[in-house]
């Protein structure tokens, strides 16, 4: 799977013109202050992954998506970015924040296996999907890493997951080749005490505030933090954040 994408990645160049479906159809006309068609908000998102499905009808990102050519564009600012301050304003511990779905890997093939919808099916794939290590490696985002800790950045994950799955993600990461310095998820119970929201905690104050325990503990210096979420670089603790493209749900 990691190869596959890889091989996706690397053709994101060629992406835009298969990409374009950013109005309705003409049999399609919005009333009043209707908003876009759900149905063709779908149609738009399929294409914008370049939709591709195997023999047996299940879901993958195909080759030259324009997603993948925005991914590569964010990733490759966040490490502009970061060899800018490591030449010129290197903290004593530098380090970068990495979410983890749909930042290091893409749940996009469950995702669209259940039509964006989500519900006990879906949650039933991504568990297995976790599990099984199936989710394809966002490519950028590793070779990022994997720059990162070359030289000397700790790279650490804050993931909104929770701390049940801690045995799982961290199997799934090192299986895809991600170096690992640091790995925290949201607590189920017994929180810790840096985290005032405890077990309530929503994406920004639990990301937020753990790059804050860890800046205060252990003296890490956030250079960034990238994520596919807005939530994932809010709150402070970092000095810039990196949006990557994800048109599917979003994490307040």
């Amino acid at each position: 799977m990691a190869a596959a994408l890889s091989a996706v990645l690397a053709g994101a160049g060629a992406a835009a013109a298969d990409s374009g479906a950013t109005t309705p159809p003409p049999d399609y006309q919005r009333v009043g202050h209707e908003p876009r068609n759900l149905d063709q908000l779908k149609i738009q998102i399929t294409t914008y992954y370049h939709d591709t499905k195997d023999s047996s009808g299940h879901h993958h990102i195909g080759p030259g998506s324009q997603w993948a050519a925005d991914v590569s564009a964010q990733i490759g600012k966040a490490k502009t970015y970061l060899e800018w301050r490591l030449a010129h304003h290197a903290p004593k511990t530098p380090a970068i924040m990495l979410d983890i779905d749909d930042t290091s890997l893409s749940t996009y093939p469950v995702s669209a296996d259940y039509d964006f919808g989500g519900g006990a099916d879906a949650s039933a794939a991504d568990a297995k999907a976790n599990a099984d290590n199936t989710y394809p490696v966002i490519q950028p985002t590793l070779d990022l890493a994997h720059w990162a800790h070359d030289h000397g950045v700790k790279v650490v994950f804050i993931t909104g997951r929770h701390d049940e799955l801690t045995t799982v993600t961290r199997n799934q990461l090192t299986g895809l080749g991600f170096p690992i310095d640091g790995l925290y998820l949201r607590p189920r119970s017994n929180p810790p005490v840096y985290l005032p929201c405890g077990t309530t905690c929503t994406a920004t104050p639990f990301k937020s505030g753990t790059r804050n325990y860890l800046e205060q503990s252990q003296g890490y210096d956030f250079v960034e933090a990238i994520g596919d979420q807005v939530s994932d670089y809010a709150g402070g603790y970092d000095d810039r954040g990196f949006k990557l493209p994800n048109p599917m749900y979003n994490i307040p």
